[in-house]
């Protein structure tokens, strides 16, 4: 007998990038886009925080494209600040490339799980595969797992 699990992200992706004012190398997308027109050609930018001083960086999205070459639906997106634009944007390997300084990473976001919190982090102990839970590898990679998590 299979289960099948549901798991899902509870917040966007952070984007590794270094900062101008604090030299923090991450920063959290709020999901926020500034959308700015200069005659007939459209900018669109998703906004980002730093984690540590609250500075804020652009993401280009949309770099001098034709007003009417843009989706109506698109732009409505960008102007009423959709979140799934944002995540699936952060999960796009274009614009990743295009603004994280050409490695394209980002650390992936938080996962809601049935088994409750993430591992703890700092401890290192033995891996018990847990069937459906997306960390449970990667965390086994990084020896992150005690005991008490699994």
């Amino acid at each position: 007998m299979s289960k099948n699990w549901v798991v899902v992200p509870t917040c966007l992706s952070i984007v590794l990038r270094r900062c101008h004012r604090c030299a923090s190398g991450r920063f959290r997308a709020n999901g926020k886009f500034r959308v700015n027109a200069n005659h007939k050609f459209l900018h669109a930018w998703l906004l980002a925080l730093c984690t540590e001083c609250g500075d804020t960086t652009k993401l280009a999205v949309l770099e001098r494209m034709n007003v009417r070459s843009v989706r109506p639906e698109l732009l409505h997106m960008l102007h009423g600040n959709d979140p799934g634009l944002a995540a699936e944007l952060l999960q796009d390997p274009v614009v990743r490339r295009r603004d994280v300084g050409g490695s394209g990473r980002t650390e992936r976001p938080a996962w809601q799980s049935p088994y409750g919190p993430p591992p703890h982090r700092g401890h290192r102990g033995r891996w018990a595969p847990v069937p459906g839970v997306a960390w449970s590898r990667s965390a086994f990679r990084r020896g992150n797992l005690c005991d008490r998590c699994v």
